[in-house]
């Protein structure tokens, strides 16, 4: 694309930028850019470093995170540092612990188990919620909900845990995704709330 020496970009997901310097100045910051990345994730990869470790390792230089043409309004680099994980490797991260793992609903009962029982375990998402701890919220909320998904109050944590998250995530895909789980949640919690109107002759 370089090459072409193109007057006008009309990128897929943002804004059209206008002007050969400002198209070239943006492809290069572009191509830069997604080569630190994937360099810099297979590197971290030849050192053995699993997905959540790589996504600390490969962090954005300063100069590229100050260009607002580079910001994730649409992907993510950390996104972007798991998929080259998974495209090259699989998706067994190098732990062998995650070999055969327990079920999400058997974790979730020793979790509980640990926390002092399901009752403590919906506190404690209750209270990350008013902290402001919203990922931890909706994560305690993943585990009461693996043991009960009929479980209205987790649903309702979840949902507003989501929707407090969304509020800082830029990217639009997320943001979005972030918003329609969370109504799904408060719609199936509403729909538990209902009473039973089945008519026991029909």
């Amino acid at each position: 694309m370089l090459q072409e020496a193109p007057a006008c970009l009309v990128p897929g997901h943002t804004r059209p930028i206008i002007g050969r310097d400002r198209v070239a100045a943006g492809l290069t910051d572009y191509r830069d850019a997604i080569r630190f990345v994937f360099e810099r994730t297979i590197e971290g990869m030849n050192q053995g470093l699993t997905p959540d470790q790589l996504v600390d390792y490969v962090q954005l230089p300063d100069r590229f995170k100050d260009k607002d043409h580079l910001r994730p309004y649409y992907g993510n680099p950390e996104w972007a540092v798991r998929s080259i994980f998974s495209g090259y490797l699989g998706w067994f991260d190098g732990n062998p612990s995650n070999l055969f793992r327990l079920s999400p609903k058997e974790e979730a009962r020793r979790l509980a188990a640990l926390a002092g029982g399901e009752a403590v375990l919906l506190a404690k998402a209750n209270a990350a919620l008013a902290e402001g701890d919203f990922q931890w919220a909706a994560q305690l909320c993943d585990h009461l909900l693996a043991l009960d998904p009929t479980a209205r109050e987790p649903k309702l944590i979840k949902a507003a845990a989501l929707e407090a998250i969304a509020q800082d995530v830029l990217s639009g895909i997320g943001r979005n995704y972030y918003l329609t789980v969370a109504q799904e949640l408060r719609q199936d919690a509403e729909r538990i709330a209902q009473p039973d109107h089945t008519d026991a002759a029909g």
